[in-house]
């Protein structure tokens, strides 16, 4: 073979171990890019996923305190008949009625919110065609003030330590998520109720987006609804019984 030839050689060796580190280093890089691709779907649908397991334990947890607070209640039941304390057990049941701790049932009124059904335009602030926490409150403080005895948001029983806030587009009531629409339900008179709703005077800026930008706003009394007990958690970490100081006791003197 002449020195040319195997120059030739040589070089077409080169060029085909060139072309296959070439090709090597092309399929490493789509393959690389095409892993980084679906990340932030992936990440989306992990977070997707998450949701979902979260609220459906916080189901499971309702579920097993309505449970929980059913054989409470039938243990306090069987201790007073024991003890013969009939006043102490109508007592409890009534600081249990109080509390929300009991499924109430009664006339009533249905107030229902939800967003606007119109075509929002690319100028236009989404913001102003969904309904916002604060005017579910607004309703619900409403409802009380006019002589609601126990209110519902979506199945959510509002106590005292109820929370209603939102995060980010979402409300959460009771730390539950909620979507629309929203219906408030409150046992009452329904008569009373429904003129304190209805009076143009109260939820003014509601009815303010109403006409403006097509929030849903409905007003139905109701001769019976049901209003669920409350699912979450009463523990007081500070509050304690208070006693009533002795009149007779002398007071300490201050410096003593």
């Amino acid at each position: 073979m002449t020195t040319r030839a195997k120059k030739t050689s040589q070089v077409n060796l080169a060029i085909i171990a060139a072309s296959i580190l070439l090709g090597f280093l092309l399929t490493v890089q789509f393959r690389s890019t095409a892993a980084r691709l679906p990340v932030r779907e992936q990440s989306r649908l992990a977070s997707v996923d998450a949701v979902r397991r979260l609220e459906g334990e916080q189901r499971d947890l309702k579920q097993r305190i309505a449970g929980l607070r059913t054989q409470v209640a039938a243990l306090q039941r069987n201790t007073d008949s024991m003890l013969s304390s009939a006043a102490v057990a109508a007592d409890l049941d009534q600081q249990r009625v109080l509390a929300g701790l009991v499924a109430m049932r009664g006339p009533g009124l249905i107030v229902t919110l939800d967003d606007s059904t119109k075509i929002i335009g690319q100028a236009d602030d989404a913001n102003n065609y969904i309904i916002h926490d604060y005017e579910l409150r607004d309703a619900v403080s409403l409802l009380w003030l006019a002589g609601a005895e126990a209110i519902a948001v979506n199945g959510e029983r509002i106590v005292n330590v109820s929370s209603l806030y939102c995060v980010g587009s979402t409300i959460l009531v009771n730390d539950t998520r909620l979507s629309p629409p929203y219906e408030v339900r409150g046992i009452g008179d329904p008569a009373v109720l429904e003129q304190a709703v209805q009076n143009p005077r109260n939820l003014a800026k509601l009815r303010a987006r109403v006409k403006t930008y097509g929030i849903q706003f409905k007003v139905a009394a109701q001769k019976e609804i049901t209003v669920p007990a409350f699912g979450g958690n009463l523990h007081i970490r500070y509050a304690r019984p208070g006693t009533t100081p002795d009149k007779n006791e002398p007071r300490k003197q201050q410096g003593m």
